[in-house]
């Protein structure tokens, strides 16, 4: 590999699971704690893990020995969607450890396998919220197919609004579709659309860091890490639900 990242790549095991928590709950503590984020152990995952559907694409490499004990394997980067039962979920932007935050391969590789294993539980539609004053963001989702829909999440002052695409449509509109995982973690693509699944990666996270940093007001991107059971009637992107203006439906989270 001619990358920069080309040997850690290369060492790197990437696969979606609906058990991230179970699996990988040392691990995903380490990872947490190296990006300052350990709250979000104990706040989030674990909670959402005891009530809500997830499906997660974990990157993480392997010591050759000993296989297996403590340290055994450090998570590298994940992407999370939580999933409903009516062919929704809600995305969150991919984490990477501090040291790959430009690893657009490994960004990429991680939307990919995501994505497919989301495709093949017969999911619909893929969900983000963006803030209703971005541009950048929003013109970015709207290049690779994303479309803004009525639901709301209102926080901190913040209001983000759904957007969203269809699983398939997504991964084609990224070049993605028909790429091998190894090809994706190479960069071996075209400038045109290195450059598009770079300024997707790129937007995406920065456009979610003032929420990590407790800024949510000043955050784009609002993370999907939300317990299903919260959202409307009618989810985010079909039916709107009862009584549900041009602006609703609402979720209303405190903060």
């Amino acid at each position: 590999m001619n990358t920069l990242y080309g040997d850690v790549n290369e060492r790197l095991v990437i696969r979606a699971t609906s058990n991230l928590v179970g699996e990988l709950r040392p691990e995903l503590a380490v990872f947490l704690r190296h990006m300052g984020l350990s709250h979000l152990l104990e706040e989030v995952f674990l909670p959402l893990a005891a009530t809500t559907r997830t499906t997660a694409a974990v990157a993480y490499d392997e010591r050759p020995w000993p296989p297996e004990g403590v340290g055994a394997r450090a998570i590298r980067g994940l992407a999370l969607a939580v999933v409903s039962d009516d062919g929704q979920s809600l995305l969150t932007p991919c984490f990477l450890a501090p040291q790959f935050v430009s690893n657009v391969g490994l960004a990429a590789a991680l939307t990919k396998t995501l994505v497919e294993a989301l495709a093949a539980a017969k999911t619909e539609w893929i969900s983000l919220f963006v803030n209703d004053r971005s541009r950048v963001v929003a013109a970015e989702l709207t290049n690779v197919g994303f479309e803004p829909r009525a639901g709301r999440v209102l926080t901190d002052g913040a209001e983000f609004v759904a957007f969203v695409a269809k699983p398939d449509a997504l991964l084609h509109n990224l070049g993605l579709a028909g790429m091998h995982v190894g090809d994706i973690l190479d960069l071996r693509m075209e400038s045109s659309q290195l450059s598009k699944v770079a300024a997707f990666h790129f937007s995406l996270t920065a456009g979610v860091a003032n929420h990590w940093a407790g800024r949510t007001n000043w955050a784009e991107v609002f993370p999907g890490l939300i317990d299903w059971s919260a959202l409307p009637p009618g989810g985010i992107t079909g039916t709107a639900g009862p009584g549900a203006g041009p602006r609703g439906p609402l979720v209303i989270i405190q903060g």
